[in-house]
């Protein structure tokens, strides 16, 4: 999921890759906020992250009733009514989502159940239908290598001893660096009164990834190519194996950005290929896809994913440095 209207022009610049790669499944998969793209932790970060102790499975979304007389079972399902959050749908801005948010009381939800709740919103559940859970679309990466057979770890064993880390690319100014130093989610932007001219409402009400922030993988210093790297002079970077949770995807707009109703959103999230996990987890399923793409194994992700490859991790991230494109 995503966060800027930047998506197409990355999509247009992905290279050819030089074969076809596949996740580490048992099967091959078929066939930012002030500027830029999205990254991942440092020491503060890790820290932060383990003190919040978050749950990996977020809360069941709030926003049921119990049963009313009347209902009936449509399905095998019994049929529930809920109280649709109208402000939040009708919303047009980040500030209107905002105080949609605050006044539902989802506005402090930490950013796994706030995508569950703002999707399950967009996607409303009809007669006899399951809310749509987003998160339920995400495949847990651990469970993903354990079906891994040795000897493709063995092979991707040159391509893991590589460094892997994530970067957020931003500035205009080639003489004077950022002056911010927390890559901070789209989300706290708007609520800060920040929301950047690359706001996608779109992608907020379709995907729910507002408090989330988002980065571009390196593998030995090189990232794949995106077209609006061009007007960019400045990186932060941080250790992808140190970073305790994010979830990787393609871009995933194009798919959710229409009306439809619970069982449509998951249908439309079948053929997705979205992982979620630590950073050392996604780093191993990543490399095992793309052994086989000789130098460019950055680019490769774009194929074996299936789209512009992005990696989101919750809230922000602290900056150490910013480094000289």
């Amino acid at each position: 999921m995503r966060a800027h209207s930047r998506e197409k022009d990355e999509a247009e610049q992905r290279s050819p890759q030089r074969r076809a790669v596949g996740f580490a499944d048992t099967e091959p998969f078929a066939g930012p906020h002030h500027h830029l793209p999205r990254a991942a932790a440092g020491n503060a970060a890790v820290a932060r992250a383990i003190a919040r102790g978050r749950q990996d499975a977020p809360a069941e979304p709030r926003n049921e009733a119990a049963p009313a007389a009347g209902t009936h079972q449509g399905s095998g399902a019994v049929h529930i009514q809920r109280t649709a959050d109208e402000e939040l749908r009708e919303a047009r801005t980040p500030e209107q989502i905002v105080a949609a948010l605050q006044k539902s009381g989802h506005s402090e939800d930490d950013a796994w159940e706030l995508m569950r709740y703002m999707t399950s919103q967009q996607f409303p559940a009809g007669e006899g239908q399951a809310d749509f859970d987003m998160l339920g679309s995400i495949k847990d990466a651990s469970e993903q290598l354990q079906k891994v057979k040795a000897v493709r770890r063995k092979m991707a064993a040159p391509l893991m001893a590589k460094r892997w880390t994530i970067r957020h690319y931003t500035g205009a100014d080639p003489n004077t660096p950022p002056g911010f130093q927390e890559i901070a989610s789209t989300y706290d932007n708007a609520a800060a009164g920040r929301a950047s001219e690359h706001t996608n409402v779109a992608d907020w009400r379709s995907l729910g990834n507002i408090k989330f922030s988002f980065y571009l993988v390196a593998v030995d210093g090189q990232v794949p190519p995106r077209s609006w790297l061009n007007n960019t002079h400045w990186y932060a970077e941080w250790d992808l194996d140190r970073i305790p949770e994010c979830w990787v995807s393609p871009d995933l707009l194009e798919r959710m950005n229409k009306p439809m109703d619970a069982d449509a959103a998951r249908t439309a999230m079948q053929g997705a290929k979205a992982f979620r996990g630590t950073g050392a987890q996604l780093k191993e399923l990543l490399a095992i896809s793309a052994f086989g793409a000789g130098n460019d194994p950055a680019s490769a992700l774009d194929t074996a994913i299936g789209g512009a490859f992005e990696l989101k991790v919750p809230d922000g991230l602290p900056v150490a440095e910013w480094h000289k494109k």
